[in-house]
């Protein structure tokens, strides 16, 4: 079986189109598919609007799951249980329950690791954080004996899996705030650490996470024809650059990590890298922001629904897109990791909200493989130029 891989990657800050890209190349898959989730957690926020009317931000979930497929969680993306079963249901509710596979190395967010997160940024007074703890949970499976992968506690008994969860709370997390400087708990977060309902109510949605999906090596990706890599992020997000790196995410949010997934998976694999970017930049939180505008600068008919301000991140921030020639070589740059000699790569750009901002899409058709332009918020909009 020749297996067809899509690899769908921000070409600059996030919030860019992935999930329409998701859902496009899903919905035109012919045979068994997977949607694979890979850098980062559930902070991502990508949208799906499907042509009928319905409309989901996937956090948790592959943005193909309204095309009825099932999503895998890479060993590198970071499980939420607690969003993980909030978005189960709320899928439910659309008349959709999309299987989960996910590989026991995957690491776990805790709702201690968010409290964690969410006092220091208070602390601070900045906004480069979403709050959800993606941070804070790496640096306990770094830095501390508190560091269990999925699998590993899959396999205790409940009440060891609740004593372990415990230690997190009240060992944990006084020691790791106390050496951030915090030696008392802050109202109102206080508030949630005085009782254990906390503790209980996420043993419960760990539990339901486990319940409802499966424990799986990448091998088990070899059962499906087509395989749609999602990335959370974009590229000028990257944790790897440590000029930026107080102001990026702690992850790879390029195609080096599923590039080495696929080559120690895959053979003779038809891929295709897409990269894709708003027809404007974008970005949430502080950070550089090269020829940052005011949104009414960029057009009139901007509508985005999706990022609305909060706490940690503030305000969706905005700049046009001042060189074709910087965003193509960005990307270009990222592909160039893709080398091989078992597997046949191919690289695209898809360039969304053209009904709000010009970016002439032709302007790369000489530079990648494939071109595709979106003018609308579902998959009917997208138009491959070549």
């Amino acid at each position: 079986m020749t297996h067809r891989i899509k690899v769908i990657i921000g070409a600059s800050y996030g919030d860019e189109g992935k999930g329409l890209a998701a859902d496009y190349f899903g919905a035109a898959a012919v045979g068994s598919t997977i949607g694979v989730v890979m850098n980062g957690g559930p902070q991502r926020g990508h949208t799906v609007e499907t042509p009928d009317g319905v409309r989901h931000v996937f956090h948790h979930f592959s943005s193909s799951s309204l095309n009825g497929h099932p999503t895998y969680c890479a060993p590198e993306f970071i499980l939420n249980p607690m969003v993980c079963i909030e978005e189960y249901f709320e899928l439910s509710d659309l008349g959709y329950r999309p299987a989960l596979v996910i590989h026991p190395l995957c690491r776990f967010t805790t709702p201690f690791d968010m409290l964690i997160n969410q006092i220091l940024l208070a602390k601070a007074g900045v906004h480069n954080s979403c709050g959800m703890g993606i941070w804070e949970t790496i640096v306990r499976y770094e830095s501390s004996p508190y560091a269990l992968r999925i699998g590993a506690f899959a396999s205790l008994s409940l009440p060891e899996r609740l004593q372990y969860l415990r230690r997190v709370m009240n060992e944990y997390m006084p020691a790791r705030l106390k050496a951030c400087g915090i030696t008392e708990i802050p109202d109102p977060f206080s508030d949630l650490l005085s009782d254990e309902g906390l503790l209980r109510h996420y043993a419960e949605d760990i539990e339901s996470m486990l319940r409802m999906s499966t424990l799986r090596t990448e091998e088990d990706l070899l059962h499906y024809k087509n395989i749609l890599f999602e990335n959370g992020q974009g590229l000028l997000l990257d944790g790897n650059n440590p000029e930026t790196y107080e102001e990026t995410t702690p992850s790879t949010t390029g195609v080096g990590r599923i590039w080495r997934t696929i080559e120690r998976t895959f053979t003779d694999a038809d891929v295709e890298v897409c990269y894709v970017s708003r027809s404007y930049l974008t970005r949430h939180g502080d950070g550089p922001l090269a020829g940052e505008c005011l949104r009414e600068d960029i057009g009139s008919d901007i509508r985005d629904i999706t990022n609305e301000p909060n706490p940690f991140q503030g305000q969706l921030r905005y700049a046009k897109i001042t060189s074709a020639d910087d965003l193509a070589a960005r990307a270009l740059q990222d592909f160039s990791r893709c080398k091989s000699t078992v597997n046949r790569y191919r690289k695209s750009l898809m360039i969304t909200h053209l009904n709000e901002k010009t970016l002439d899409p032709k302007l790369f058709i000489h530079r990648f493989d494939h071109v595709y332009a979106s003018d609308q918020r579902d998959r009917n909009g997208v138009t491959r130029l070549s």
